[in-house]
C-alpha cells in the first residue's frame, strides 16, 4: 500500500511510521510511505526510516501537496501547525486552507482513502442528556468553545464534504489527551511529575484529564488502513480517566520513590463512549497501559540520564 503521511515528527507520528515501515528483510516491503516534513523540522528520530521518501514542504505549499498525494492509495493527515504563538488567522489559514487543498490534491491523485487525525476537543458544550448511562458518542452534535477545537471540527466538515461527494473514504479519530514518549522525552506527557518523582522530590499536584495511549491511537490508524467499513465514521479514541493525584501515587509506586505527593483530586469529567473504537478492534490498556508507560520513561531517564533528545526509544 502507498501511503501519504503528515505530521511524522510528532509522537503520533513517530509511532505510527516505527509501526508501519518494514525493520528487515524478512518483512517485505509492507508498505510505501512518503511523508511531508517542513524544512525546519527536527528530523534526528527520522534517520533509521531512510528509505521514506521525504517531501519537503508544508500545508502552505500546494507543489508539496501534490507530490506527496501523487500516486497514494491513503492520506493520513496528522500534522496540526502549532500555536499558540502563531496568530489566530495564521492558525485557521495554514490548518483549515491548507487542509482543503490537500484534500482537493488526494482528490485529483485519486487517493482512495483519506484517514484524519481530529480531537475530542471539537466539543465544547455538552447536552445535559450525557451522563454515565449515556455517554457522549460520536452522534453528539459538535459545539466547540476553543480555537482549536472549532479549526479541528472545520476540517472534519471539509473531509465530510469529500466524502459525500465519493472524492475518497474519509475516516475521522477523535483522540482525547495522548500519552507516549515523544521524540524529545521530556515533552512526553507526565514527564516532569515522573522526573520529579524519580529523583524523590515531593509533588503537589492537581486537576484530572482523559487519556488514551499513542499505541491505541496508532493501533486505530493502522485498522482503518484500507478498511472499507470506516468509510464515513468516526472513533472517538479514549481509554479512560484519570485524577493526577491518583496518577502521582501511582507514579510512586513504578519508580519506587521516596518523594510524597500532595493535591486535591479534579472534576470527574464528562462520561465518553469508546464503543465504536472497540468495534473496530482497538485495545485500551486502562491503568496497566500508564504503568508500563511509566516504567518505560523511567528506564530512559536511568539510561540516558540528562541526554533528553533521543533517537531510539
Amino acid at each position: 500500500m502507498n501511503i501519504a503521511l503528515t505530521g511524522i515528527t510528532g509522537m503520533v507520528g513517530s509511532h505510527l511510521l516505527k509501526r508501519l515501515y518494514p525493520r528487515d528483510a524478512a518483512q517485505g516491503d509492507k508498505h510505501r510511505i512518503r511523508a511531508l516534513i517542513r524544512e525546519s523540522s527536527v528530523v534526528d528520530h527520522l534517520k533509521p526510516y531512510e528509505d521514506v521518501d521525504y517531501i519537503i514542504g508544508d500545508l502552505n505549499d500546494k507543489e508539496s501537496l501534490r507530490k506527496l498525494t501523487e500516486g497514494a492509495d491513503v492520506v493520513v493527515h496528522l500534522a496540526h501547525y502549532p500555536g499558540p504563538v502563531q496568530t489566530a488567522e495564521d492558525l485557521v489559514r495554514v490548518n483549515v486552507n491548507g487542509t482543503f487543498d490537500l484534500l482537493e490534491e488526494a482528490k485529483k491523485a485519486r487517493v482512495k482513502q483519506f484517514i484524519f487525525m481530529s480531537a475530542c476537543a471539537v466539543f465544547g458544550e455538552v447536552l445535559p442528556s450525557v451522563r454515565e448511562t449515556s455517554p457522549l458518542d460520536e452522534n453528539h452534535p459538535v459545539r466547540p468553545g476553543t480555537l482549536y477545537g472549532a479549526i479541528k471540527s472545520a476540517i472534519e466538515s471539509f473531509c465530510f464534504f469529500h466524502q459525500k461527494n465519493r472524492a475518497f473514504d474519509v475516516a475521522v479519530l477523535r483522540p482525547v489527551t495522548i500519552y507516549g514518549v515523544r521524540p524529545q522525552i521530556d515533552k512526553s506527557e507526565w514527564f516532569q511529575t515522573i522526573d520529579y518523582l524519580a529523583t524523590n522530590y515531593n509533588v503537589d499536584v492537581k486537576g484530572s484529564t482523559k487519556y488514551v495511549s499513542a499505541d491505541a491511537v496508532v493501533q486505530a490508524v493502522e485498522l482503518c488502513l484500507g478498511n472499507k467499513e470506516t468509510a464515513g465514521r468516526i472513533y472517538h479514541l479514549v481509554d479512560g480517566h484519570i485524577h493526577n493525584l491518583d496518577l502521582a501515587k501511582i507514579i510512586v509506586d513504578v519508580v519506587d520513590s521516596f518523594g510524597e505527593v500532595e493535591g486535591v483530586k479534579g472534576e470527574e469529567g464528562t462520561p465518553m463512549s469508546n464503543e465504536a473504537a472497540r468495534k473496530l478492534g482497538v485495545e485500551f490498556k486502562g491503568l496497566d497501559g500508564i504503568k508500563e508507560y511509566i516504567k518505560l520513561v523511567h528506564q530512559l531517564q536511568v539510561q540516558y540520564g540528562g541526554e533528553r533528545n533521543i533517537q531510539k526509544w
